[in-house]
């Protein structure tokens, strides 16, 4: 019989990460989650039987201590999902500062944090995987998801690195790029920039009211999703991104197609400095 693999997921209270938390219970894995007061934790462990923490991922200070008390009670971490997060929506003038550190210390620097507290327990295994749950919006931003968009492009660039960085140690880092899941993800999961500038709205379209409209009818499946993680997870897929909509597909393409053009405008622009050089 397989080894139980040992799984920690941030956020487990709800959306991908509570679905994803029931499909690797139901697969005889473990489970520990991470959830932010009583109730959640006492809902998670009712209903799924998994463990929970509760957890505020935007103090990283708590992390090493989390992990280290995981460790000692389970022996190891063989698979972390990188799930917790929220977005923050809103034209990039009406942010604050606040509101903007707050997205990446979550977003962002939470993730690192796991990372960094959980990599020496798998490097002593020679074994592991990280994933992180990144976005379309991580490869395509648009108007009113920058400040979000953002802390993912930042997600997406530390994975890249990170990739590299520890597979000689036998450890795997992949990506899973969402599109919009039928989640709570623009109910009480989403925040808007605390000021609004009405000199915009001419011109471009509400964020505000765009994401209230898509609210529940999201095309993404959270359960598939969450099924092809699992799959990608223990079938050992090789690819380092995952996109699993076909929202996420399209922006991929979208950007290739942009950077098509731009590699076409500066070889020809290059071209035409080398040839006034001479």
């Amino acid at each position: 019989m397989m080894e139980q693999k040992v799984w920690l997921i941030t956020g487990v209270s709800k959306g991908l990460g509570r679905e994803l938390a029931k499909q690797v219970l139901a697969a005889d894995d473990m489970v520990i989650g991470t959830v932010r007061n009583p109730q959640d934790k006492a809902a998670f462990e009712h209903s799924l039987h998994g463990e929970a923490f509760i957890t505020d991922l935007a103090d990283t200070a708590e992390i090493p201590a989390l992990i280290d008390t995981i460790i000692q009670s389970h022996g190891r971490i063989d698979v972390l999902v990188n799930n917790a997060g929220f977005g923050a929506f809103g034209l990039i003038e009406e942010f604050e500062a606040e509101e903007i550190i707050q997205q990446f210390q979550v977003n962002f620097m939470a993730v690192w944090k796991l990372c960094q507290s959980v990599l020496p327990h798998m490097r002593a295994r020679a074994q592991g995987s990280i994933v992180q749950i990144s976005s379309r919006a991580g490869i395509v931003a648009g108007v009113g998801n920058g400040i979000y968009a953002s802390s993912k492009f930042a997600l997406e660039g530390m994975s890249e690195a990170l990739k590299l960085e520890v597979e000689p140690f036998g450890i795997k880092v992949m990506l899973a790029e969402l599109g919009a899941l039928r989640t709570d993800f623009f109910g009480s999961s989403v925040r808007y920039a605390s000021s609004k500038l009405p000199v915009y709205n001419e011109k471009l379209p509400d964020i505000r009211t765009q994401t209230r409209q898509l609210h529940g009818q999201q095309s993404g499946d959270p359960i598939k999703v969450a099924q092809a993680i699992l799959e990608a997870v223990n079938k050992g897929v090789p690819s380092f991104r995952l996109p699993l909509t076909a929202g996420t597909i399209q922006a991929m393409e979208a950007k290739v197609a942009t950077l098509q053009d731009c590699i076409r405008s500066g070889a020809a622009l290059a071209n035409d400095m080398d040839y006034q050089s001479h």
